[in-house]
């Protein structure tokens, strides 16, 4: 039997960033920078991080909570190349917002409701 020792909380946070890294280096290329603050950064390992299981579940919680909500933001127009995506642990202290910094683009909003009334669900 294999026995690990239980992260410090400065290791945690070290593999939130190595996750919230690899997000940052998907955006890259359309020079989009994330500010993620401490707090949010301590939630994702909150979250992330179990005495059973370790670290393993933060890359889960990362894509769950960062990468998936700011594709769908990118697919809205609501967070746009060169902008500066700001991450926050939203009021209820449990959750996470990510800012808009457009409003919606009204032509991809629009070609969404178009394909729903197109598909209506029975």
């Amino acid at each position: 039997m294999l026995v690990f020792n239980k992260l410090s909380r400065e290791s945690i946070l070290k593999v939130v960033s190595l996750r919230l890294n690899d997000v940052a280096e998907r955006l890259k290329n359309r020079r989009i920078t994330m500010d993620v603050d401490t707090a949010a950064k301590e939630l994702l390992a909150k979250q992330g991080y179990s005495d059973v299981y370790g670290a393993r579940a933060i890359a889960r919680v990362v894509r769950t909570e960062v990468l998936f909500p700011l594709a769908q933001k990118l697919l809205k127009g609501t967070i746009r190349d060169e902008d500066v995506v700001t991450i926050r642990v939203a009021a209820d202290g449990n959750s996470f917002h990510i800012y808009d910094n457009h409003p919606a683009d009204s032509s991809i909003v629009s070609e969404a409701s178009t394909l729903e009334d197109d598909h209506p669900e029975n």
